[in-house]
This record gives C-alpha cells, structure tokens and sequence, in this order.
C-alpha cells in the first residue's frame, strides 16, 4: 500500500497515524485491515469543528447505548477501533478517554447490571477457590478505577455460558482484554498494581479463543513478575529497571500489593515446576514476610493463599535438592543417600499439614496440593539419565516414556516403599478431583490446576508401564491390578459431563484439559492388549 498525505477516515478519527500495510497491493491500513473497516482517505477538515464534531459523536454514541435493551444486537464495529475512542478532551487527556472507551465496549457487549452479577460470581467461585486477587463489590469504584481489571476477571474467570452471551461475543471479549493488555503494557509502557493484577488474571485462567490462542500464559506471566519488581512490591532484593524508577506503587508494603506478589511467585514456581525449567524469582525472606504480615493482618481468604504459597514453596524445594529441573543432572532412585534426602523433605510436607488453620483442613485444594508435593517427591525413581525431559508439560500420551525406565538388579526397600507411596498418592489426587464440585473446579486456575491433574494421570500410568514391562524388576514391587485405570478414567469421565453441563462450549481452558483426558480409556485398552499377546507369545 502507497503512503497517503493523510490518515484514513477511521484512524484520522482516533487521532493516529495509519499504519500501513507492508502489502503493496493492500488497498486498506493494517488497522482497517485487522477491523474489518472500511478503509477511506480522509478529507481534509477544519481544526476548530473537530472537537465539536467528536462531542457529537459521543453523545449520540451515550444515547444508544443508554436505550439498548439486554437483548439488543452487538455493535458490530471492531473492539480494537473503540479502545482509543476520544472524547471531545483535548489531545493531551487520554487516560480518561481509553479507559472510558474500554468501558464503552464492554457494555455494548454485557450491560452493567449483568456486570455486577457476574463480579458477584468472581467473589464466590473464582476469587475464592482461588484468592490471589482481591476485588471490590463496588462495580462504579471498579469501573472508575480499575476497569482493565474488571474486563480482564469478566473475560478470562467467568464460563461463556455465565457471561450469558454467543460463543462469537464471548471469543471477541476474550481477544479485545488481550488487545487492551497490549497496548497498555507493550504500546503506552504503562506499569500499576492494577496492570500486575489483571495479566495474573489473564495467566491464571488463561483461555484460548477459536481463531486460536491469545498469548502465552507463560509470557504473560513474565510481563507481571517483572512489573511488580518494577513498581517495588517486590522486596528490596529485587532490582527494579532504571526507567521504573519514578513509578513505584505509593504503598509496597500493603496487603494488596503483598498478596500480589505472593500470587506471582505462586505462578511463577507452578510454571517453572511443569516445564521444569528454574524459577528466576526464588523464594526469599520477603515472601516469608509477606505470609506472616497477611496471616496476622488479612481475612479468611487470605489464609488460604498463605497455604497455597506455603506448599508451593515447599514444592520447589523438593524440586531443587531432587534437581527435577536439571534435566542433566541425574538423581538415582534405588541409592540409600537419596532416600534420606527424601526422608528429610516429607518430613517438612508433614510439618506444614501439622500447622494447616483448622478452618482450612478439609480444603479440597489443598489436599490436592499435599499429595502433588507427594508425587514430585517420589518421582525420582522413574527417572533415568535420558527420560527427565518427559515429565515436563505436556502431559500427553506420546510423551509417555516405553522402553526408558529404571530396571536395578537389585531393589532397595525404600525404593519398594516409594514406588507404593507413589501409586496411592496419584489415586488420592485423582479420586480428590473427581469429589470435587465441578463448579469449583471451572473455577480454579486453568494455569495450574488441570495440569496438576493432568500430570498425575500422567506419572500413574508410566509407574504402571514400568512396571508390567515383562522385562523390567520394577514388576516384583507392585501387582498389576493396583492401577485401577478403568476405575479412573471412569470418574474422569463422568466428572468431565458434569462439568460440560456447565460450560458446554468449552470456553474455559480447564474443561478442555479435563475432556482430553479421554484418551485413558482407549490407551489403556489398546496397551492392555499388546501386553496379553506379548505375554501369550512368550507362553509359546
């Protein structure tokens, strides 16, 4: 596309640039292009009739919407071309302006009254099964103050089938919460507690639309970790980059902005322990500080996250003297040495079940959480030189290790007792899952909880091809029907139409995790099979 003189009808609106093509024989703008407008050369116009003309605009924009019935057609202008909307200000006030035209978009799609509804369903489902972010019920103050936040728990933690709208509104909401990420961290540089709070949010419960994924929840988790250092919440260890100097958050030390850099350094050990790689933010003594300032100075909800961040932290440290994620590094099973080592880590596992609040004992997640430490604790030993790598995410049938296993000659007696503790701990999980109201589980992290179930599916069947390896000693230690793989795939699939029930378009990432667990049944079926004929043609 040639250069023009002037900046198409719709970006000369905006007050911006044309961004144009890098196709020659493109006849709109990039911007167009992406928002399906109409791309038209701007005639040129008076300065002093703009304002005027955009103050119109905008009125007869508030009179539509205001008449807008529930039940009234989505707009079907673009969401990108509503983001930097104006409002008759003066080019120097852009703030208020996007951040109202974020507005605009959001109630073109679900009015305020089903907002305030659905902010009411955050608090009691997502914002309480798992409590890193903390909103105010008052929806004017979060619309006023925090609105990207507000669209972004709108977006990513509530089901399409809540938000009340079509799989096409609820996949644009999802793209436009990206889009508005974007140009708020990557395109204005902007840095706030609210800005961490919301990528948390978008990691947390990351979705995927139909045209396909809208950012890496691991990328998106980078961007959050290094704004808090940024704006100081994060101890005095962290460094904060030079031209963040003079945006620090006006309170570091607060309960807000502590439980949210708790709620980082929970997802940044969860990512680092499921792609096995080594988490650049290690625990340290702020983040000691910052559970015992929220355990004597926060409420109810805020001594579950205290739990959360305390098990998680043990998780690491299992996998650092376990070296789970140095894939080089190899830690024998079958050696006394590291069976003390072992000793000594479930040792502090069982400390930190001792001290649990008793109003948090029967907490299903954290059940969940106790026998995943279990399991990262006794994985070791179906670990071999070269098979480590397999046991990072993704947790599917390819990965799942055939022929590289541990086979010693001969077997130590805690490597027996290991290999039983390992089994019993996955059918804990498993079966603690499919206990689990699927409400509740729709509204735990799809970052880290339906991997987490996916990871102890994964870690059961490998102990039990292990172990029915005709030619493998793994099979004097545990007998065949110990597995029960029929009787978990059962539960997972009914545990997975209960949940479809509620989100029957799969909008939520964790019911699409959960459903590709199907593949149990038919697997098990088809390695079971192979095995009898094996063992029928060593009979012959």
């Amino acid at each position: 596309m040639r250069k023009r003189l002037r900046a198409c009808e719709e970006c000369h609106r905006l007050k911006i640039k044309c961004d144009i093509s890098t196709n020659p024989d493109a006849a709109s703008c990039e911007r167009c292009t992406r928002n399906d407008l109409e791309c038209v050369p701007a005639a040129p116009r008076l300065q002093r009739n703009r304002i005027q003309e955009l103050e119109a605009q905008i009125q007869e924009l508030n009179s539509l919407l205001q008449s807008q019935s529930n039940t009234s057609p989505t707009p079907s202008r673009s969401p990108g071309s509503y983001t930097t909307t104006s409002r008759g200000r003066l080019p120097g006030s852009v703030t208020d302006n996007h951040y109202d035209a974020i507005l605009v978009f959001l109630d073109a799609r679900i009015p305020p009254t089903k907002q305030q509804h659905l902010l009411h369903l955050y608090a009691h489902q997502a914002g309480a099964a798992w409590p890193v972010i903390r909103l105010s019920m008052d929806l004017e103050y979060l619309r006023t103050k925090a609105p990207i936040l507000l669209l972004s728990v709108i977006a990513y933690t509530i089901t399409q089938e809540a938000q009340g709208v079509d799989v096409e509104t609820h996949d644009e909401i999802v793209r436009e919460t990206m889009h508005v990420l974007g140009e708020e961290v990557i395109g204005r540089g902007q840095r706030s507690l609210e800005l961490v709070q919301a990528l948390l949010i978008v990691t947390y419960w990351n979705k995927s639309t139909r045209r396909g994924e809208q950012g890496s929840c691991y990328q998106i988790l980078q961007l959050a970790a290094d704004m808090a250092i940024d704006l100081g919440i994060a101890g005095s260890s962290l460094q904060p980059t030079p031209p963040a100097y003079f945006c620090r958050h006006h309170d570091t030390g607060s309960v807000d902005a502590r439980r949210t850099w708790l709620a980082c350094y929970v997802a940044l050990s969860s990512s680092s322990i499921s792609a096995r790689k080594p988490n650049l933010y290690p625990w340290d003594a702020y983040h000691d500080e910052c559970v015992l300032y929220l355990e004597s100075q926060g409420d109810a909800s805020d001594m579950l996250l205290c739990q959360l961040a305390r098990i998680t932290q043990l998780d690491m440290e299992i996998s650092n003297h376990l070296c789970l994620c140095q894939l080089a590094t190899f830690v024998d099973g079958n050696d006394y040495n590291t069976h003390a080592v072992i000793d000594t880590l479930k040792s502090k596992l069982e400390a930190w079940a001792a001290q649990i609040p008793s109003s948090l004992t029967s907490s299903q997640t954290l059940k969940v959480w106790w026998h995943v430490a279990m399991i990262r604790l006794y994985e070791l030993v179906l670990h071999t030189p070269t098979n480590k790598a397999l046991f990072a995410a993704p947790f599917i049938p390819a990965r799942i290790p055939i022929k590289d296993f541990p086979k010693p000659t001969t077997i130590i007696a805690p490597l027996r007792t290991t290999l039983e503790a390992l089994v019993q701990n996955c059918h804990a999980v498993l079966d603690t899952a499919a206990e689990m109201d699927p409400a509740m589980i729709l509204s735990l992290p799809s970052f880290c909880f339906a991997p987490t179930i996916l990871y102890t599916l994964f870690v059961l069947v490998t102990v039990m091809v292990a172990t029915t390896d005709p030619a493998n000693t793994y099979g004097q230690c545990l007998p065949k029907d110990c597995f029960r793989i029929q009787n978990c795939s059962l539960k997972l699939r009914t545990l997975v139409m209960y949940m479809k029930a509620l989100d029957p378009t799969l909008s939520c990432y964790t019911t699409r995790m959960f459903d590709a667990t199907s593949w149990l049944e038919q697997w098990y079926n088809d390695y079971t099979a192979i095995l009898q004929r094996y063992e029928a043609n060593l009979v012959h």
